[in-house]
């Protein structure tokens, strides 16, 4: 068996095995495995229809066999090939040996290239092509009673799973909008705005002075009368006036305001009314009713209150 050289020291190796392997064959494939991969390593057993009901957990082996043990009399389904990718740690190596023919129509075998495309829609990378195992005139009468088929060869082929997990999803970076060119900039006209250092050295060239540019009626800080008024013409007040300048307008400004006249009262507020509505030393007792704010004079003799 040269399924070793697939085989590294400290592999978790998963060796699959058929119906038609003898116990004594599968027990002296283990031993020659197990001395491979050492004490570090480890080489588990399964058979091929078992290998769903397993359960092993995703990534566990570094190498996967199949085939190993002759005869090989068993087809690999879509089912085993993606528990085997399921299975294979990222990077994992599956090898495998399966009988095959060459005929397009045969309805046990199926063809090398039909092979190649199962491994590759399971998910396998890199590989190889299917290369045909030597077999002795009893192995191959021996494999056709097995198959009840003619024209059968035996091959055996090797991939590996991706450096990462099956199934894995990652971003792809994708923009469809246009990509606008940025505008070349003509160096001729780029110069027209470039003053260089010589130009600053001319002893031709008058410079202003920026202290001459202000005097000192400019540095002084206006007071608020000078700010609420400006020139002959009227200010206007804002839209949203706070300050009081709205009404001042709206009133005609301080030079146009009238004094308002208070309205004359008294401590009951019905002496206008006439006597019946006055109080008994009321001093407009005895006079007509009047208007109210009506301007009333009294006589001294009015004023003074009765002895």
């Amino acid at each position: 068996m040269d399924f070793n050289q697939s085989v590294k020291k400290d592999d978790h190796v998963l060796l699959l095995w058929g119906s038609s392997n003898s116990p004594a064959t599968l027990q002296e494939a283990v031993t020659q495995l197990q001395d491979v991969v050492g004490q570090g390593g480890k080489v588990q057993v399964e058979h091929t229809e078992r290998l769903m009901l397993s359960n092993h957990p995703a990534s566990t082996f570094d190498t996967v066999l199949s085939g190993a043990v002759s005869p090989v009399a068993y087809v690999h389904s879509a089912e085993v090939t993606s528990e085997i990718a399921k299975i294979l740690k990222p990077n994992g190596t599956f090898v495998l040996r399966e009988p095959l023919t060459n005929t397009e129509n045969s309805s046990k075998l199926r063809t090398p290239k039909k092979l190649m495309s199962a491994l590759k829609l399971a998910g396998f990378v890199n590989i190889s092509e299917p290369e045909v195992v030597s077999l002795t005139d009893d192995d191959k009468s021996q494999l056709n009673s097995l198959l009840g088929a003619g024209d059968v060869c035996l091959v055996q082929i090797q991939g590996s799973k991706p450096a990462y997990e099956v199934g894995a999803a990652s971003q792809l970076k994708l923009s469809f909008a246009k990509k606008t060119e940025k505008p070349k900039v003509d160096p001729s006209a780029a110069k027209v705005w470039t003053l260089s250092a010589n130009d600053m050295l001319d002893g031709d060239i008058e410079l202003v002075d920026d202290d001459d540019l202000l005097d000192e009626d400019d540095l002084k800080k206006p007071d608020a009368d000078s700010l609420k008024a400006c020139g002959p013409a009227r200010k206007k007040a804002c839209k949203n006036c706070t300050c009081g300048l709205a009404e001042e307008l709206a009133e005609g400004g301080p030079e146009q305001k009238a004094p308002k006249q208070k309205a004359a009262t008294s401590a009951c507020g019905s002496c206008y009314l006439g006597d019946a509505f006055r109080c008994a030393s009321c001093p407009y007792l005895g006079m007509p009713a009047f208007k109210p704010g009506e301007k009333i004079e009294l006589s001294n003799r009015q004023l003074k209150a009765d002895a």
